[in-house]
Order: C-alpha cells, then sequence, then structure tokens
C-alpha cells in the first residue's frame, strides 16, 4: 500500500508532457462572396456570404459595416468559425442557414 501513492506520482509525471499545452487551430482563408437578400422582416436573408468552394450560404454574425449595402456583391477572402447554431428564413423544410463567426475578412 505504501508503494501506491509513489507510484501514481510517476504515472502522472510521465503523462504530464502527452498534454496539450497550446491549441494550435488554424483557419484557412476561404474564397466567399458577400450578398443581400432583403430585409430580414420580409422573409429575406439579410447580408450573407456565399461560400464559393461549397456553394453554401452562411449568416454572418458580425460582417464589418463596410460590406453592409444593399447593393453589395463582393468577392471577399474570409475566415470564420462556426457557431453551431443555425438560422431558419423563409422555408421551414430546409433546416435553416448555419450562422458564422467572421474572423477576418478581406477584399480580393
Amino acid at each position: 500500500m505504501k508503494k501506491l501513492p509513489p507510484l501514481l506520482l510517476i504515472i502522472l509525471i510521465a503523462l504530464q508532457p502527452g498534454c496539450k499545452k497550446t491549441n494550435d487551430t488554424t483557419l484557412s482563408e476561404t474564397r466567399a462572396h458577400v450578398l443581400y437578400g432583403a430585409r430580414p422582416e420580409v422573409d429575406g436573408l439579410g447580408y450573407y456570404i456565399h461560400v464559393d468552394g461549397t456553394g453554401e450560404n452562411v449568416i454572418p454574425l458580425n460582417l464589418p459595416s463596410s460590406y453592409q449595402r444593399p447593393t453589395v456583391n463582393t468577392a471577399v477572402g474570409l475566415k470564420f468559425v462556426d457557431t453551431g447554431k443555425r438560422q431558419i428564413v423563409g422555408d421551414l423544410a430546409s433546416g435553416g442557414f448555419r450562422v458564422v463567426y467572421v474572423v477576418s475578412i478581406r477584399d480580393l
């Protein structure tokens, strides 16, 4: 019984270097277009982003005001993180659009 605590301590020390200390998640930049799909009050999408690679439309939480114009159709380089939420717009059968947090955005 006296050998158990030192043995556990040795095991804990041996496993400690295996723990990951930093989060090395790097986001890759995606080509996309910022668009305006009418006011949400009338079942429009509002401002949304069409991801070129997948053809998916996503709703940005924090789109910079410089992109918020009714005539916007801007090609951008975009880094975003999925929030895990969905926004239902118009047709309820579609399952809604992913809501994303914009990490960085730049004109192409």
